[in-house]
């Protein structure tokens, strides 16, 4: 058997310890670290909701935030009745897609998912269900603006079982083809950050562009979103969960799990300044948004590979990967396809580059420090085969999720009341005052109460200021400004940016 992913290393490392001690019991540092694990990886989630929101307008906000918790409880709701064992189940002879000896949580989840195994099925189970979660939020967070939250949720329950599941299980299952064909994917370059990518760039076009309802290319609205704090609170929950994400994926402690923790260090840490760097070289500027979006690149580039890599390998293939992102930013204007999130380049794209890096740069040493995973390496081990595998993954994800994201939107938007685009009128008003029953304050978007409401108090100053003399100047932002002059006796009002 071979270790080309995490849970191949895990069965190797579990079947050991079987043999050495066939009544050894279940390891209980394994078992705390996976269900930590697990916790921090819940954070993905509403972290991708704060970064998202940031980029909107204030009037969207809210139904993005909510679309997160939704999204979390959703999934985990598939994912407990049919997704885990459709993923994960190690009974299934098909080279597709798991059987449904694990739907629901039989008994036999109380035990280990695979013979000699150090953690229950129970314990995997809980640390699997945030990868489903976060990959459908990622492409799902593209109805910012301008679609409507419930239509999302029944295509990410589709996207899950027929897109998620057969792929995840293609990677990481027992029979799957891609791991029976030797894919180096540790983390799931594929069914997370390509999966994800590829289906937000058919869900942004599908939707069309926001401001130009009925067109799906057209004109990229441009205007700065309402907080870079959101943003950067959200990108700081995901860097921090994402450590656990991909070390977690061991499913063990040893050394090799130091080494998966050390190369998502410093592969986000090279990804974050490189990405910078080419932003800064290109707008004269440094950018939040930039650092955020670098941090990102480089978490996205060593998911697949964080198992079999030298420290020196995820700092070097970072660099390419965020300067190939950097570059390939611009393709929304390019194409007119509304991607806001940007996933399509930074998940979908960085995904691709990051897993076919691993046919050069995977190694055989790295993958052998637990003291049982055996591969034959990239091209820096002499193996030259290995990037065609690696290409003919991600082709297949790429297909595969494109062709069932495009039906299962078309599908669920003829459904009577399930449009996927809201109205002209209601992205106008923001969604969240069309669909929400909160907004993020107390003028609920309606900002024509707002300056009647301090309309006479704009007075009083304007009096004040002819009756005593004197200059006063109040800038918010870029979004207005008013000031006040003696001279003029008379209040002058600038609107630059519609809130």
């Amino acid at each position: 058997m071979i270790g080309n992913s995490g849970l191949a290393s895990a069965k190797l490392l579990w079947a050991k310890r079987a043999e050495e001690d066939p009544n050894a019991a279940f390891d209980k540092a394994e078992i705390v670290y996976c269900l930590f694990c697990a916790m921090a990886v819940f954070l993905i989630t509403p972290g991708i909701g704060l970064f998202y929101s940031g980029a909107l307008k204030r009037k969207n906000v809210v139904q993005v935030l909510f679309q997160t918790y939704m999204v979390t409880s959703v999934v985990t709701i598939v994912w407990y009745l049919l997704g885990y064992s459709l993923a994960a189940s190690p009974t299934s002879t098909s080279v597709i897609i798991g059987d449904l000896a694990h739907a629901a949580l039989r008994q036999n989840d109380a035990y280990g998912l695979y013979e000699g195994a150090t953690i229950p099925s129970i314990v995997n189970f809980c640390f699997n269900t945030y990868f489903p979660v976060a990959t459908v939020q990622i492409f799902l967070g593209s109805i910012g603006e301008r679609g409507r939250v419930l239509p999302s949720l029944i295509i990410g329950i589709v996207f899950t079982i027929i897109v998620y599941c057969p792929q995840a299980y293609w990677v990481w299952g027992a029979n799957g083809w891609l791991y029976t064909m030797g894919e180096l994917d540790f983390a799931g370059g594929g069914p997370v950050h390509v999966s994800s990518g590829v289906a937000s760039l058919v869900y942004s076009w599908y939707l069309g562009p926001r401001e130009q309802p009925g067109k799906r290319t057209g004109r990229i609205p441009s205007f700065r979103g309402y907080s870079s704090m959101s943003s950067v609170i959200g990108v700081t929950l995901i860097w921090a969960a994402w450590l656990c994400f991909n070390s977690g994926t061991l499913l063990a402690v040893n050394i090799r799990t130091g080494y998966i923790f050390a190369n998502t260090m410093i592969a986000s840490a090279f990804g974050c300044v490189t990405y910078v760097a080419v932003d800064s070289m290109i707008t004269g500027k440094y950018s939040m948004d930039a650092a955020c979006e670098g941090v990102i690149v480089g978490l996205v580039n060593i998911t697949p590979s964080c198992g079999y890599y030298w420290p020196w390998a995820a700092a070097v293939t970072s660099i390419i990967d965020a300067v190939a992102c950097r570059l390939l930013i611009g393709f929304n204007k390019w194409t007119g396809i509304d991607d806001y999130s940007k996933s399509w380049v930074v998940h979908g794209v960085g995904g691709i580059i990051g897993g076919t890096l691993v046919g050069i740069f995977g190694s055989s040493g790295v993958a052998a420090l637990d003291g049982v995973t055996v591969i034959e390496g990239g091209w820096v081990d002499g193996n030259f085969r290995q990037l065609g595998i690696q290409i003919a993954a991600w082709v297949s994800i790429t297909a595969w999720t494109g062709i069932f994201t495009l039906i299962t939107c078309f599908l669920v938007d003829h459904i009577p009341g399930l449009k996927l685009r809201a109205t002209a009128e209601a992205e106008e008003m923001g969604m969240d005052l069309y669909e929400m029953a909160e907004t993020l304050d107390e003028f609920g978007n309606d900002y024509e109460t707002f300056f009647i409401q301090y309309a006479s108090k704009l007075r009083q100053m304007a009096d004040h200021l002819e009756k005593h003399g004197g200059v006063v100047e109040v800038l918010d932002g870029s979004s207005t400004r008013f000031s006040a002059r003696n001279s003029h006796s008379s209040i002058q009002m600038e609107v630059d940016q519609k809130v």
